[in-house]
């Protein structure tokens, strides 16, 4: 890869904060566009090529895949796989990347930089090895709660009843320091299937989207879309969930803020596509895929939001 990866540790010592102070950094929790100064980054990973790929933009329209298409960043432990790359900045400034490490794994990858081009070496955490049942870890994400003064990870597992029955459910666990993960719990449980949160906090309100699990993989299915939610607290509860808001079958959203509306990103998964929709209120929706210019064939992404010199560096980088 590109460059020497940079000792995960000196990134830990300073690069997470508890403490609430503002910082002047773009928060974990919501990439947000608000100057000419800033501009987005889109991590995903390929069907053939489970790593991280990135494309860049100045307005969330135009996107310019890295690397001629290759991946920047492929997977160095357990299953060597970086399945939904998830990017966000901590309050001190430091980037982090988490994935799914693989269809059948209790752990997550983690790494950090300092600039989204040099990388520490990755490590996984075992997220719900302690949970009876768990047969997995996926789409990993995180978020700073505002309340706690801690960084909250959220992911989906497949959790086997007693009956011997499977149950996706959403869980999640707090952590202050990246090296320690606390118990993993139940956070979004509506009595049915929900699998890939994200979270996004803006004016005060954290606002979730998240696919509704139920029906089937096919073209003309029910649910398999997308629906959306809000808390006043960074812990929930996440309960009053909205009619779907997307069309089917989607998943893999990614939710984030640009010319002063809600944008909503997600993977057309059976046709090889990716889609999108805007909100004025995040409550009413309209599809708009056909004005952006995806990079080919991504698969569950995420958005950034960051300073023009970190998108420059990463041009500079791969080129």
């Amino acid at each position: 890869m590109h460059g020497r990866p940079t000792t995960r540790r000196a990134f830990l010592r300073t690069g997470l904060s508890t403490s609430g102070a503002a910082t002047g950094v773009a928060l974990a929790g919501c990439a947000s566009l608000t100057g000419t100064d800033r501009a987005f980054v889109l991590s995903f990973f390929r069907t053939g090529a489970e790593a991280m790929h990135l494309a860049v933009s100045t307005d969330g329209y135009g996107w310019e895949t890295l690397n001629g298409g290759d991946p920047v960043l492929q997977g160095s432990v357990r299953t060597e796989t970086l399945r939904d790359p998830f990017l966000f900045e901590d309050r001190d400034g430091t980037f982090h990347l988490l994935s799914t490490d693989g269809w059948e794994s209790q752990y997550i990858v983690h790494a950090t930089s300092p600039d989204l081009v040099e990388w520490s070496d990755q490590e996984a955490f075992p997220v719900v090895t302690d949970v009876d049942g768990a047969k997995n870890a996926w789409a990993p994400e995180c978020y700073y709660d505002r309340e706690t003064g801690e960084y909250r990870l959220v992911w989906s597992s497949t959790v086997e009843t007693d009956s011997g029955e499977e149950y996706d459910n959403r869980i999640w666990s707090a952590t202050t320091d990246f090296e320690t993960v606390g118990p993993a719990e139940r956070f979004v449980d509506p009595g049915f299937e929900v699998i890939d949160a994200t979270v996004a906090h803006h004016d005060g309100t954290y606002h979730m989207a998240l696919k509704d699990e139920r029906g089937v993989n096919e073209l003309d299915t029910d649910y398999k879309a997308i629906r959306t939610a809000t808390a006043a607290d960074g812990e929930g509860p996440f309960d009053d969930l909205s009619e779907l808001v997307t069309p089917s079958p989607v998943e893999g959203p990614t939710l984030f803020r640009n010319e002063g509306e809600w944008w909503l990103f997600y993977d057309y998964f059976l046709e090889d596509r990716y889609g999108a929709s805007r909100s004025e209120d995040f409550e009413t929706w309209e599809t708009f895929g056909d004005e952006v210019d995806f990079p080919a064939k991504p698969r569950h992404s995420s958005v950034l939001a960051v300073d023009a010199d970190v998108v420059e560096g990463l041009r500079d980088a791969w080129a």
